[in-house]
């Protein structure tokens, strides 16, 4: 039969069925091919497109419970995420670390510095505050000065130098330290006449006046000495300094409380020498 296209209608439909079979034959015939992309559970679900199967398409049971595996134990599905995660971790424990470093390095420096400040103050040196105008001109009030405490230890006291020593019981002020100029050694004799000092050293006869550059010009040392107990020999205007004891003076004759009025100190009270002004630094120099 022919219509009215001019095909046979049924010779067509044989050649469909020939085509059909062979085709299907050719399959059954053919091994079953599965890519190793699709059998790594990781990559996706393997897929089954056997001709038995109609031609569905289906997910396998293995891919599916290893999947939900992954979500059950909270584990990331895409090693990605996971090495990120762990980077972080890694990264943050790092970061802890090295804090904990730097803190213990910062502590180590502040505890050491603070250990040879107190060494420093104790043993080697320590600054003073000037709180009275007993030494003007040579310091003024409000200076710093920077005292050395092994000067004594290893050397003797000198005439001349400003020393720091402790407060003597029988001085009333406010102040534990003070800080004076040595005017006389132990064994000589110090004398106040005219204004003027005189020293006869223990090695001589011979009566000295005392030239003291460092006072201002036309300065008068008056008073007699009110305190010559420790003396061990006085009179209202000299005083023989006893052994291991210094007298001492402050620069400001007539605005100091000095050895005129508590006498002579014991060696023992020395903290140490004042070398240096600190403070304020257009006035820094040595003394």
């Amino acid at each position: 039969m022919v219509d009215k296209d001019g095909k046979d209608p049924v010779n067509e439909e044989w050649v469909d069925d020939v085509v059909a079979r062979a085709v299907e034959r050719s399959l059954a015939n053919s091994p079953e091919f599965v890519p190793a992309e699709i059998e790594d559970s990781t990559m996706g679900p393997s897929i089954d497109a056997s001709p038995d199967t109609g031609g569905e398409i289906s997910v396998s049971d293995d891919y599916e419970e290893r999947n939900v595996s992954h979500k059950g134990n909270g584990n990331s599905p895409y090693p990605d995420e996971a090495d990120e995660s762990l980077n972080e971790e890694i990264e943050e424990g790092e970061h802890r670390r090295k804090s904990m470093k730097r803190f213990l390095e910062w502590g180590a420096v502040i505890l050491g510095a603070l250990l040879v400040a107190f060494l420093i103050k104790t043993f080697l040196m320590q600054a003073y505050f000037i709180p009275s105008s007993s030494m003007t001109p040579t310091l003024q009030v409000g200076d710093r000065v920077l005292v050395n405490k092994l000067s004594y230890k290893v050397g003797d006291i000198g005439r001349g130098d400003l020393v720091v020593f402790k407060r003597p019981a029988n001085e009333n002020s406010a102040q534990t330290d003070l800080i004076k100029r040595v005017i006389g050694l132990e064994g000589e004799l110090i004398e106040i006449l005219d204004g003027r000092i005189y020293i006869t050293e223990s090695s001589s006869s011979v009566r000295q006046l005392l030239l003291e550059p460092y006072l201002s010009s036309n300065t008068l040392t008056v008073g007699i000495f009110e305190n010559t107990n420790v003396c061990e020999v006085s009179t209202e205007t000299s005083c023989l300094i006893p052994d291991n004891h210094i007298f001492v003076l402050g620069d400001n004759r007539g605005g100091s409380r000095d050895s005129r009025f508590f006498g002579p100190i014991d060696e023992d009270m020395v903290v140490g020498r004042a070398f240096i002004r600190l403070w304020p630094i257009s006035s820094l120099k040595f003394l």
